[in-house]
């Protein structure tokens, strides 16, 4: 039997007792690396969890499997002290454990293994300080057998540092993630780190925020061999397990693309902005007015019309830098051109024939919108 619970709707405890009924084991692997406004360390580290664990004590549920993070003991950020609660108090309890500390866990479709690529794939390799903190990636294959072990396991309390076999420091891997896709070496950049949590929203980068920062810096590793005689096995290293591969034209696209997202959201917003602007402000009224007139506005509703479509240009723009329901937001982007392109052809059709193409823009700029829309959908 088996059943998944709502961290943002978590019942009350009798109701949670009553799910749990007839459950051997419950795993946890519910985890934030950044807050939101709906989103908090607390209610989803340690708030839900511990709710959880204790319906599960009363349940008679046979183990409980906690997915923790490396250095949560000893970390000072929100995201190790909130994780570190919850170990404390399943520690408490008088029921089988194991409570696992992964380092940062990579594989097809990661989060952080994209984020990576995509700073790979730059024209220079950004660098936190010198570039040598240390990191331990573990690959998600070894991360589930190590799950399936601690199910399958006899002993009553289990705690283990989930790592990979080798150290790497954090600009390696980014040049290790480089030479994967095919790219020649290039020069390292060192990045400030203050304004980061604004770049971070920028980018739409959880994981690209102060906290995170700290967190790099105090390092992500720790020794492989109590990991290896759990499993019986050595963990292999990202070196191995990717680096000695090469990356293929689909991943090498991806990372190529992968940053250029935030951007291209950026210069399209500003397109709708500026062109609303021009249209209502600094372009000759008359002469809009008058183009108006020829796709069918009356006079006295041409001029409501001019400046409730600049601001339609306008919003349209904003809300695309904000990022405001973007799928949608392209999509009616998308709608708006054709709707515009047409009128013209139909009304105006000499617009096509104009030396600076004001009409035959529409087309790169519908498609890059599509494009925009496609990066977005399948980040």
């Amino acid at each position: 039997m088996s059943s998944k619970l709502n961290f943002t709707k978590l019942p009350n405890h009798e109701t949670l007792v009553d799910i749990l009924d007839g459950i051997d084991i419950v795993i946890n692997a519910v985890g934030i690396i950044a807050q939101t406004k709906t989103k908090r360390f607390k209610k989803i580290h340690t708030h839900a969890p511990i709710a959880i664990f204790n319906a599960c004590y009363e349940a008679n549920v046979k183990k409980i499997i906690q997915i923790s993070a490396l250095g949560s003991q000893t970390g000072t950020t929100p995201y190790h002290v909130t994780k570190d609660r919850a170990d404390e108090h399943l520690r408490s309890l008088d029921i089988d454990y194991a409570i696992l500390h992964p380092s940062i866990v990579y594989g097809d479709d990661g989060k952080s293994t994209a984020l990576f690529q995509g700073l790979a794939a730059l024209p220079f390799t950004p660098i936190i300080e010198d570039g040598s903190q240390k990191l331990q990636p573990i690959t998600i294959q070894d991360l589930v057998k190590t799950v399936e072990k601690a199910i399958n396991s006899p002993e009553k309390n289990i705690e283990i540092n989930v790592v990979g076999e080798k150290e790497v420091t954090y600009k390696e891997l980014l040049q290790g993630f480089r030479k994967w896709l095919g790219f020649k070496p290039t020069k390292s950049i060192t990045l400030p780190t203050f304004g980061t949590n604004f770049i971070g929203k920028f980018l739409d980068e959880p994981t690209v925020n102060h906290d995170n920062i700290t967190m790099l810096n105090q390092g992500n590793s720790a020794s492989v061999q109590p990991l290896a005689k759990f499993l019986g096995y050595i963990p292999i290293g990202i070196e191995e397990k990717l680096f000695n591969s090469e990356a293929n034209n689909s991943q090498k696209l991806y990372a190529s693309l992968y940053l250029l997202r935030p951007f291209l959201r950026f210069i399209i917003g500003f397109v709708w902005i500026f062109s609303g602007i021009v249209s209502a402000f600094l372009y000759p009224q008359h002469q809009a007015l008058e183009l108006l007139r020829e796709i069918g506005i009356p006079a006295g509703l041409d001029m409501p019309t001019l400046y409730i479509a600049s601001f339609l240009d306008i919003t349209l723009g904003v809300l695309t830098i904000i990022g405001y329901r973007l799928q949608y937001l392209l999509n009616f982007q998308m709608i708006v051109i054709v709707v515009y392109t047409l009128l013209l052809t139909a009304l105006a059709p000499y617009h096509w024939l104009h030396p600076f193409g004001p009409v035959l823009k529409n087309i790169p700029l519908l498609f890059t919108i599509y494009i925009l829309s496609r990066l977005e959908k399948y980040r």
